[in-house]
């Protein structure tokens, strides 16, 4: 095979193969979460042909088989192309919300009856491993902001029902202005999880 057209033809297995892998981690979320409909008919129509022309063409690459035939040039050029033509769409079909940036959802912003702080609860990752819960804080008068880890159980969560004004938590204060009490609520699908959550420490203690 002429030089020129073997490093050109490695190129394109290389540049087709990035595109293949960015979609496998990108549509998994790092392996995060199970891959949904939209990935899957991607997957169907650019990445398993994407991963057919990468095995043929690393085969006859690394056979050192050289075309002799004009036909046979035209065939290579021919799979080049569609390499290349699949790999803008492999990468253009990723999401990167849940893995390269937090994918957050939140319930609505409500006000503590102390009138002291406005709070909802983030949640970030939902359906994935990585998942987690906070507490958003906003202190009415400075404006600060305050985000408190909350340890909830979401991996037990089939569904959620977001409604129209959805509130999955109530924030309630105690005699300790540094202290408040977290509940879920009957709207979230694991109600009466119970925390302290303290300010100042900016940390939350499951109770109950």
């Amino acid at each position: 095979m002429r030089l020129w057209l073997k490093v050109m033809w490695v190129i394109t297995i290389l540049v087709n193969l990035s595109g293949v892998i960015w979609f496998v981690l990108g549509s998994t979320a790092n392996f995060q979460r199970g891959i949904d409909l939209i990935s899957t008919v991607v997957l169907v129509y650019l990445g398993i042909p994407s991963i057919l022309l990468i095995v043929v063409s690393s085969f006859l690459v690394l056979k050192k088989w050289s075309p002799s035939r004009w036909w046979e040039v035209i065939g290579v050029f021919m799979i080049m192309i569609a390499m290349l033509v699949m790999t803008p769409h492999l990468y253009k079909n990723v999401e990167t919300s849940g893995w390269l940036t937090e994918k957050l959802e939140t319930d609505s912003i409500q006000q503590t009856s102390d009138q002291r702080y406005m709070y909802c609860l983030e949640l970030i990752n939902l359906f994935q491993q990585n998942g987690s819960a906070r507490l958003y804080l906003k202190n009415a008068n400075t404006r600060e902001e305050l985000r408190i880890a909350v340890d909830l159980p979401l991996n037990k969560i089939q569904g959620i029902s977001w409604g129209e004004v959805p509130r999955f938590i109530q924030l309630e204060p105690t005699n300790d202005a540094n202290i408040y009490i977290l509940h879920t609520t009957e709207s979230f699908p694991i109600p009466n999880e119970k925390f302290e959550i303290h300010i100042q420490e900016k940390t939350s203690v499951k109770i109950g």
